[in-house]
């Protein structure tokens, strides 16, 4: 890139990052009039203020009193969590920590503002926008609590649209160049001298004589174990990702008594749940049957009126559609496409 065009687009850029001085430099500065928008064309304005003041402070042009000026005056009054994150990575390039911590924890404390009058803000893109910054400037305690922010607002790939494909782009970018290197040895036998991708399966023997795995470097290890075998009791109940409820109800709805359930009695059993994050995810559910029960026929939505709910079994609710249903001798067995937000 010749340094006279580089030149320009900086100078552009220092104008656009005053913001009681609007320069137009061929952007869009209008901002849609409709009912709902929550946008407003000054907290455009301070936007491309804070994305110009982070290009011009990577580019070491960045003007401090801007910035600090930014984070004192206007930076609780401008909503959006990127634009904040973006004026705490200027901060801590040019130099101020104190104001860039406090900028990035305002940040990250805007998260999850929507803005509706621009399409392409979603909190999936400022958090991995946050993630991003945060790693470029060294805001390492910050980095874990936004990874678990980054897991919950993750959607399907399928389901992105294109800054939030680029933006999760640029944090995991981000964070594979900080990850430490692993160097690990089995026995004492580095594994850069072994076959690529090795497997290590000790028999009985070796097991007993001893085997030794140790990593000589600062990067972490992730140790996985598979038991297998019969459980002496029934495992508690756990959730990962998933909601989970279930009732079993008589045929009008009231809850059952199970210890006076007697032969030929019918009940409804009532599974419900919905996915924790924003990710479209295929799932199955699978009921087992206690012993001496048997299913005599699966509901469908039509049987609860559809979405009108006024079926003979409207007092479960509107009932999902499957994409497979099966009544089997043990269990009940479906598959469903379940998104974050979608109760089934």
């Amino acid at each position: 890139m010749p340094e006279e065009a580089l030149a320009r687009a900086y100078d552009s850029l220092e104008d656009i990052a005053r913001v009681d001085r609007w320069y137009l430099a061929s952007y869009q500065t209008n901002v849609s009039e409709f009912t709902g928008n929550n946008d407003t064309r000054e907290f455009l304005k301070r936007r491309s203020a804070a994305y110009a003041l982070y290009v011009l402070a990577r580019a070491g042009r960045a003007d401090l009193s801007d910035l600090r000026y930014f984070h004192d005056a206007l930076l609780d009054d401008t909503p959006s969590p990127l634009a904040r994150a973006q004026i705490g990575a200027a901060l801590a390039m040019m130099g101020d920590r104190a104001r860039a911590e406090s900028a990035f924890e305002k940040a990250m404390q805007a998260v999850g503002w929507q803005n509706r009058g621009d399409y392409y803000q979603t909190a999936l893109r400022d958090v991995a926008g946050l993630v991003a910054l945060a790693v470029e400037t060294g805001q390492t305690d910050k980095t874990e609590a936004l990874i678990e922010q980054l897991k919950t607002y993750m959607k399907d790939p399928k389901a992105m649209h294109t800054q939030e494909k680029a933006f999760t782009l640029l944090a995991a970018q981000a964070l594979l160049r900080t990850a430490d290197a692993v160097e690990l040895t089995v026995n004492g036998q580095s594994l850069s001298d072994l076959p690529p991708a090795p497997s290590f399966t000790p028999d009985e023997a070796e097991i007993d004589d001893g085997v030794a795995y140790r990593n000589d470097g600062e990067g972490q290890i992730f140790r996985s174990l598979t038991v297998t075998g019969s459980p002496t009791s029934a495992p508690p109940a756990t959730q990962q990702g998933f909601t989970l409820t279930k009732r079993i109800a008589t045929r009008d709805g009231r809850p059952a008594d199970l210890s006076s359930v007697r032969q030929n009695d019918r009940l409804v059993v009532v599974i419900s749940g919905t996915a924790t994050d924003q990710r479209l995810h295929p799932a199955v559910i699978a009921d087992l049957l206690p012993a001496g029960l048997e299913i005599e026929t699966i509901l469908n939505p039509d049987d609860a009126g559809g979405r009108g709910n006024n079926g003979p079994y409207k007092w479960a609710g509107e009932l999902s559609y499957p994409k497979v249903a099966e009544a089997r001798d043990d269990r009940f067995v479906a598959a469903v496409d379940v998104k974050g937000g979608d109760r089934f």
